[in-house]
């Protein structure tokens, strides 16, 4: 009988593969999470998100609604955003042109969830804009054609007509505003 030599096992594990696929992997899921977080924010949660002592509010969800623009009502306004008149609420938009834009500083002005894509496709409407005002006589920083900001402060829901139509729906009280960071 011959003796058979055997051969050494040369197989060796390739961590480096091992580290990459892993990553991957985990960004695939950070994504995943990520857009499913998104996704209940928004649609299973209809836009608002209790965050300890305010409840962060989507405008674009906001502001996604029709209502008649001559006769609208608060009944016209989702039940959601309804029961947020008088809380403490944080919206994250952009400043609209107009209002009080003059200086570096102001006591009120328009946000809107974007500027450039609010109103596309139509006029705009009064739901898709909030009138934020400072109260006290206070001012903050005119952001106006600048980047989204955060507003925190207390939301009012009401409907206001003006000349024969609606002209406000939602009124923020701002306590402070910063830019997105």
């Amino acid at each position: 009988m011959e003796a058979t030599a055997q051969m050494p096992d040369t197989r060796r594990t390739n961590w480096a593969m091992i580290a990459r696929v892993g990553l991957v992997v985990a960004l695939l899921l950070a994504l995943v999470g990520y857009a499913a977080k998104v996704t209940y924010e928004s649609v299973i949660q209809g836009g608002v998100v209790s965050a300890g002592d305010h409840y962060d509010v989507e405008l674009k969800a906001m502001s996604n609604f029709e209502m008649n623009e001559v006769n609208g009502t608060i009944a016209d306004v989702p039940e959601r955003f309804r029961k947020l008149d008088g809380k403490k609420v944080l919206l994250v938009g952009e400043v609209a042109p107009g209002g009080d834009a003059a200086g570096s500083k102001v006591t009120n002005f328009s946000l809107c969830y974007s500027v450039a894509r609010c109103c596309f496709g139509g006029p705009p409407k009064p739901q898709h804009f909030v009138a934020c005002r400072v109260p006290g006589g206070n001012q903050v920083t005119n952001y106006v054609g600048g980047p989204p900001i955060k507003v925190y402060g207390t939301l009012h829901i009401n409907v206001i007509n003006t000349g024969g139509a609606v002209s406000s729906v939602f009124q923020l009280d701002v306590e402070r505003v910063e830019p997105v960071s």
